[in-house]
């Protein structure tokens, strides 16, 4: 939000971050890795992630989160990991734009347990200034729908807007 009412930047592009890629090198192996976000934390993403190499098949992310908070020592490494990445790609926005909050929303954003606190932690340690770490970061109040009516609202504002 600017001033009031949703960003979307000059294009409508603002703060598209799931697909977001990353280019870097690896330090251990050196290979080149381009990972991309939604690719790696989003609910599609951990049900891959979860269901690659396991004999135990989950169907959606929810079971993944099921799993994890049941103790499932692969499910709690896939949902941990992707909290973390998507903490890391927070905190580099908080970081970016100085903003008083931070709302979260959609289906995987609006889950509690060992997702939300991975990704809350990971992004109160990338955040570079003291005085963000305790930004407040909290669920969007629409829930799921978050995400469908800011862009509704924005799309009205737009067209109710004198040229």
């Amino acid at each position: 939000m600017l001033d009031g009412r949703p960003y979307a930047g000059a294009h409508g592009n603002a703060l598209v971050l799931a697909s977001s890629p990353l280019t870097t090198t690896c330090t251990h192996c050196s290979a080149l890795l381009k990972p991309v976000l939604e690719e790696f934390a989003s609910g599609p993403a951990l049900v891959r992630r979860f269901n690659e190499g396991n004999t135990s098949r989950a169907a959606c992310g929810e079971d993944v989160l099921a799993s994890a908070s049941a103790g499932d020592p692969a499910a709690v490494q896939v949902v941990t990991t992707a909290g973390e990445a998507l903490g890391v790609s927070a905190a580099f926005l908080i970081n970016t734009l100085d903003p008083d909050a931070l709302v979260v929303g959609g289906g995987l954003g609006l889950a509690d347990g060992l997702y939300w606190h991975s990704f809350v932690q990971s992004t109160r340690i990338h955040i570079w200034s003291e005085t963000h770490r305790d930004l407040p970061i909290v669920h969007a109040a629409l829930g799921k729908d978050a995400g469908l009516v800011g862009a509704a609202a924005s799309l009205y504002q737009r067209q109710s807007s004198p040229t």
